[in-house]
């Protein structure tokens, strides 16, 4: 797990497949995602006006690293970045990324998954959570609301 400072880069501990999330500074909540391994590469633009449900998603994990049930999910406002976590016994994350374009009718779609180790997890959530804090675009449109 890495930080730049625009960026926040996740690599999977079995294979280098990586998941990187860096801010474009255009005045609208977009960032630019790449997913990328030994044998495969791709990077769409995500609309996300609210990233610090991107963090809470990763909190929640961090929270939980000693297991859960099931899947926790996560999508972007258009789904143009989806995310699914499982954790097993051994306290090893599949983390399955799922990047895909909007636009229509000639979408495409790429899908990996990313070993991650529970131990990571705290890490991770903080680094996300320091992310959004230092200045990933977001929407500030709204009143916050009790409980957020």
């Amino acid at each position: 797990m890495q930080q730049m400072e625009n960026a926040v880069i996740l690599r999977s501990a079995h294979d280098g497949t990586t998941l990187e999330v860096s801010a474009i500074s255009t005045g609208v909540p977009e960032y630019k995602v790449f997913l990328y391994g030994p044998n495969f590469r791709g990077t769409t633009p995500v609309y996300m006006p609210e990233p610090r449900y991107l963090a809470r998603f990763f909190r929640d994990l961090a929270s939980n690293c000693k297991g859960w049930a099931g899947k926790k999910e996560w999508a972007s406002l258009e789904h143009e970045l989806s995310l699914a976590a499982t954790i097993d016994l051994t306290g090893h994350i599949s983390l399955s990324v799922r990047l895909r374009t909007c636009a229509s009718p000639f979408d495409w779609s790429l899908s990996a998954v990313l070993l991650i180790e529970a131990g990571q997890l705290e890490q991770i959530a903080s680094s996300i959570e320091q992310f959004v804090h230092d200045g990933a675009p977001a929407c500030d449109n709204s009143e916050p609301r009790v409980g957020e």
